[in-house]
């Protein structure tokens, strides 16, 4: 009976040894999770907020650097503005004048064409020599020296002649010209190629006009004339 007793008060007792172990547990548990939840909150109270996507947004870009509005005024430093006494104006650059160039033309009448076999006949008859550029020049010779006097070309782009075939070829007008600035003599070179634009009118049944398509007068001659002897 006796040993029946105390077995029961020994397990009471280590029942309640238990409890107490228990609640203890509880409660120092509890005693953490106030203490953690106060560390958040205070913690809460610092944090900055996430940037989503790991970059800053634009708004906060722009606050962060003030940058100005398109309305906003931004003063401009006195020394950047612009000064009000005069600069001195830069002096004028020489432009090169063009060159003269002197131009007759010879035209078919109207709904005719100048025939290549024509051409090359009338061409050889008064000395024109084919070369560079695939046109024809005129070239004065005295006491071996060579000078080129003026040039014939085709009065089509790209102004050339096929001398390899000019049985297959027709024209619609050639043009005889120079450059003043070219030659030596620019009234003599003038001469000898109003002589040959004559011939070649006359060979080849056409009319003679000038570089405005005009036909070549007394008067337009002289005009010419009067302007080379003023160079």
């Amino acid at each position: 009976m006796e040993e029946n007793s105390l077995r029961l008060i020994l397990l009471l007792v280590g029942m309640v040894i238990l409890l107490g172990i228990y609640f203890y547990d509880v409660l120092e548990k509890k005693k953490a999770t106030v203490q953690q939840e106060e560390l958040d909150d205070s913690a809460f109270d610092e944090r900055v907020d996430p940037v989503i996507g790991g970059e800053p947004s634009f708004s906060a870009v722009l606050d962060e650097q003030q940058a100005p509005t398109i309305h906003e005024h931004v003063d401009v430093p006195e020394a950047q503005e612009s000064d009000p006494s005069p600069v001195d104006p830069v002096e004028d650059v020489p432009v090169a004048e063009q060159a003269l160039v002197i131009q007759l033309v010879v035209l078919p009448h109207s709904g005719g064409s100048l025939l290549g076999t024509a051409l090359i006949d009338a061409f050889t008859a008064l000395g024109l020599e084919f070369g560079d550029m695939g046109i024809f020049h005129y070239y004065q010779r005295h006491d071996g020296v060579e000078a080129q006097q003026f040039h014939v070309a085709n009065i089509l782009e790209p102004g050339t002649f096929p001398v390899g075939n000019m049985t297959e070829f027709e024209s619609t007008g050639i043009i005889l010209f120079f450059q003043v600035s070219d030659v030596a003599q620019p009234s003599e070179a003038f001469e000898n190629m109003l002589n040959v634009a004559r011939e070649l009118s006359q060979r080849l049944e056409a009319r003679l006009v000038d570089a405005e398509m005009n036909e070549l007068r007394p008067d337009n001659i002289m005009n010419i004339q009067s302007q080379l002897s003023n160079l």
